[in-house]
């Protein structure tokens, strides 16, 4: 029997970032046995130039593979800001040519979003949502939310982000063995992220004489981050490698004993997914996807974005205590285990796929 064809709207698996790496995901799981996945890219990082054309060849791949191959599922990835209207643009495409749509949104912020557009922008929003035949956020507080614009509650699916179960494992039987304890961040360095609390965390700790690193692995402000490192007299217990390739990001998560994020606003970050797929315990903040993946006290620590003093109570806490450490990792292990492995959510997309495709497909040019 052939395949149908599912088309998957967003960015080029090679951007940075997390929905890039979701896209690659779905292309190299099971789904793909079930159906013929097809990757439209809209977007390239790369000069405005380069963004342009990639978005353009996309308006006319879509089209005309549309009618090629006959597909008539769309699956279509959005962030915020200019990616939505990219995407929106692509959606009433989509609708033209008589697809149906599954519009997945991939920001926590995306209600802060609606809100903060002026009358009409926000209707514009309104009728993109409503245009959708399914909508999948990646945790239950977001559909709580998104839920609250009106006319969209009853077609809203929950659907995490996966992780590789196969590629984020444990690779070490026993505990970092160092002198110190390793903490890891890995994201863009700016200060939305938290990374210059980290620093200010880092002089709280070595004052207290506490035998903790941290690697702050990312992009974007590191020269930046660096002098604030050395301004702050702590550049020595910070290291700074860059953009991590993903087996440099896996030999990371491995030779570290805790994840920090103390981020001002976040999705559903899939550097804390990997993280809890090796195992590690998790500092971070109460924002976005967050507390849906983090209880505070029991497989981590949470605090309000800007209190250093809590998040360096919570590395002390975990640097003291490595039974501690080794109790929350495993709980993390097995939260990825049971919720959020490739294949679980995978099977959870494919049954969404199944009840959203139209029952008969056709193909206009043969």
């Amino acid at each position: 029997m052939e395949k149908q064809p599912v088309f998957l709207i967003g960015t080029s698996t090679t951007t940075h970032g997390g929905v890039g790496y979701v896209i690659a995901a779905y292309l190299n799981s099971d789904l793909q046995s079930q159906f013929r996945l097809v990757h439209i890219v809209t977007h390239r990082d790369g000069s405005g130039l380069t963004k342009g054309w990639t978005y353009a060849k996309a308006l006319v791949r879509f089209v005309f593979l549309r009618l090629r191959l006959g597909g008539r599922l769309v699956h279509i990835h959005s962030s915020i800001g200019i990616s939505f209207w990219r995407k929106s643009l692509l959606l009433c495409l989509a609708k033209l040519l008589g697809c149906r749509v599954i519009f997945q949104i991939h920001s926590g912020e995306f209600l802060e979003f609606y809100h903060a557009r002026d009358g009409t922008r926000r209707r514009l929003i309104w009728h993109v949502l409503n245009a959708a035949d399914q909508i999948v956020v990646l945790t239950s507080s977001w559909k709580e939310k998104i839920g609250g614009i009106p006319g969209n509650s009853s077609k809203i699916t929950v659907i995490g982000n996966p992780v590789d179960t196969i590629k984020y494992k444990p690779r070490r039987s026993v505990e970092n063995q160092g002198q110190h304890i390793e903490l890891l961040f890995l994201g863009v360095l700016i200060r939305a992220k938290g990374v210059y609390d980290i620093i200010e965390c880092m002089c709280l700790l070595k004052e207290q004489g506490l035998p903790v690193r941290a690697t702050l692995a990312g992009d974007r402000e590191i020269d930046q981050v660096r002098s604030a490192s050395k301004n702050a007299g702590v550049e020595e217990l910070i290291r700074l490698p860059g953009w991590v390739s993903e087996k440099q990001k896996i030999e990371l998560l491995n030779a570290s004993d805790v994840l920090l994020l103390p981020s001002y606003a976040e999705g559903l970050p899939l550097s804390v997914l990997e993280a809890m797929a090796f195992g590690l315990p998790i500092i971070c903040t109460n924002v976005g996807g967050l507390t849906d993946l983090v209880t505070d006290g029991e497989n981590g620590f949470v605090s309000a974005p800007g209190d250093v003093q809590a998040l360096a109570r919570s590395v002390a806490k975990l640097a003291n205590d490595s039974y501690l450490r080794r109790q929350m990792g495993l709980r993390n292990l097995q939260k990825i285990q049971n919720e959020f492995s490739l294949k679980t959510i995978a099977q959870r997309m494919g049954g969404l796929y199944r009840t959203a495709r139209p029952i008969k497909e056709t193909k206009i040019i043969t």
